[in-house]
């Protein structure tokens, strides 16, 4: 989506000859393909016996173990950009004050950016991620064992909007999805919603602690 908007406001006219805003979001274009589960040519004791110390040694918290069933629960806390694909935002200004491009992933932990419409805004944004993650060791025979990972996904994204005058607005909003799943934030007026896709790389990294 794309829009641009050419600023007709007093104090804009009396600084400068003319003055601009364009703001463009660019949603993610990849098609991604999560690899969640692998089968492993071990005894599922011996693997079990690997993956926990190496759990605890990573950014994981334990949350629940139950080694009859082979169900492991951990959780991550954090930055989502490693994690969470939401495309790209560019935010362009032209004032008095000259020319600013601005141009971030929107799953970027903490943004500052402005925008221009009919009058100038200066925005915070913060995103986090909470993620839920099921690892299960099933025993396919004696020697093989499929390891299963499947995480639930909780983004976060909080915004204060503060225009020229100093006046602000707080924005918080949370949106839930699966592994390989995804979902949008709303946006405010007509500005097109943030699509937020898992990319599998929290998955992948798990995965390759059992290998």
């Amino acid at each position: 989506m794309r829009f641009h908007i050419i600023c007709g406001s007093i104090t804009c006219m009396l600084l400068l000859s003319s003055c601009a805003g364009k703001l463009e979001y660019t949603p993610p274009t990849e098609t991604i393909k999560t690899v969640n589960s692998i089968i492993i040519d071990q005894k599922r004791s011996y693997l079990w016996d690997k993956l926990i110390p190496k759990l605890s040694k990573e950014y994981f918290v334990i949350n629940n173990i139950d080694k009859d069933s082979g169900l492991i629960n951990v959780s991550y806390s954090g930055n989502p950009l490693k994690y969470v694909d939401c495309g790209y935002i560019h935010s362009y200004v032209k004032n008095a004050n000259g020319e600013r491009n601005y141009r971030f992933a929107a799953s970027s932990p903490s943004s500052s950016y402005e925008v221009l419409t009919d009058t100038l805004y200066f925005i915070n944004r913060n995103m986090s991620l909470d993620g839920r993650v099921n690892i299960i060791l099933e025993e396919i025979d004696s020697d093989k064992t499929q390891v299963t990972v499947n995480t639930r996904y909780v983004l976060t994204k909080k915004s204060t909007v503060t225009n020229v005058q100093g006046q602000s607005t707080n924005f918080n909003d949370t949106i839930y999805f699966n592994t390989a799943g995804q979902a949008s934030f709303p946006n405010p007026g007509n500005i097109q919603q943030t699509l937020c896709i898992a990319n599998g790389q929290l998955e992948k990294e798990i995965l390759k602690l059992v290998k």
